[in-house]
């Protein structure tokens, strides 16, 4: 049993209408080992937010994880342009590091602009670089997810679930393949639940992970709310004032705020299947069966000659 006391599997319940909710839960040893999932999220702050958790427990589980970033993130910062450009991509990489990927790629579109963008261009970015890391398993954007107010993840979201599938394909940018990058057939999708009424089938347990979680969001400054913490802290040093949560230094101050702040919606999650924590995906399983109806039917039916 884990923490939250949901056996060690997927384990289906009842969820609205007729759809079952899977409750995923920790799997002891390193049951993914040799696996790859790539996270491709639009702006610095997404992909810890929306699901940190799931990335630490794929990677602690034996997966190998790539993050990808469609945006430059130029308007997140307070500063100018090159400023923000840089502050976001600095803590991208601190907030990578964090969660243990091994490697990251940015591809620098326009922050709010990237309806702009045409969409075989970033299809075939995606497309390349799922063929290049080996990706079995992609967490992004629902690519029609309902009340997504963001331009940014709408693009990014409907680019990826394209990419997927074009990444498998024998006949598509054969420029690729001519480089030595050959099909990758995508087995596994988690989409963000980023707004209330958006479709979810799975939920995650993240109470083993929350810490990492934690600790990817306050990498998150230029936007996130990752310094909220440490500011709080010296606003009420100036008024003559603490607060004993925020602790006795920046760090702590920011990590804390985090917890206490920043996580009821994944606390509220969690709360009726016993988890401490829980993040929400729609889940899609792309994976081969054991079997298929013709090989059933083969061993059924054929006969010596």
């Amino acid at each position: 049993m884990n923490s939250g006391g949901v056996p060690y599997l997927n384990q289906a319940v009842a969820g609205t209408g007729n759809a079952e909710i899977v409750l995923e839960t920790d799997h002891p040893g390193q049951p993914h080992q040799g696996k790859v999932f790539v996270a491709i999220h639009a702006h610095l702050h997404e992909l810890p937010y929306y699901a940190g958790g799931l990335c630490a427990k794929l990677i602690r589980e034996g997966y190998t994880g790539y993050l990808v970033r469609t945006t430059n993130d130029e308007k997140y910062g307070g500063h100018t342009i090159a400023q923000n450009i840089l502050s976001n991509e600095q803590e991208h990489l601190k907030m990578a590091a964090a969660m243990g990927f091994k490697d990251v790629a940015d591809l620098y579109y326009r922050a709010h602009r990237m309806n702009e963008i045409s969409p075989t261009e970033i299809r075939g970015r995606l497309t390349l670089l799922l063929r290049m890391f080996k990706a079995d398993t992609v967490i992004s954007f629902h690519p029609w997810g309902y009340g997504e107010e963001d331009t940014d993840r709408q693009v990014t979201g409907r680019a990826v679930d394209d990419a997927c599938v074009l990444a498998a394909s024998e006949s598509d940018f054969q420029e690729h393949l001519e480089a030595g990058f050959r099909p990758q057939s995508v087995t596994e999708r988690y989409y963000f639940h980023t707004r209330s009424g958006q479709p979810f089938n799975r939920l995650v347990d993240i109470g083993s992970y929350v810490e990492a979680k934690i600790d990817a969001m306050v990498e998150c400054r230029s936007q996130g709310g990752g310094a909220l913490g440490s500011e709080l802290r010296a606003r009420l040093a100036r008024q003559g004032k603490r607060l004993p949560l925020l602790g006795n230094d920046d760090r702590t101050a920011n990590r804390e705020y985090v917890r206490q702040f920043l996580l009821d919606d994944f606390r509220d999650y969690g709360r009726p299947h016993k988890f401490s924590y829980a993040e929400r995906f729609y889940y899609v399983d792309r994976r081969p069966p054991a079997k298929t109806k013709v090989d059933e039917y083969v061993e059924k039916n054929a006969v010596g000659i």
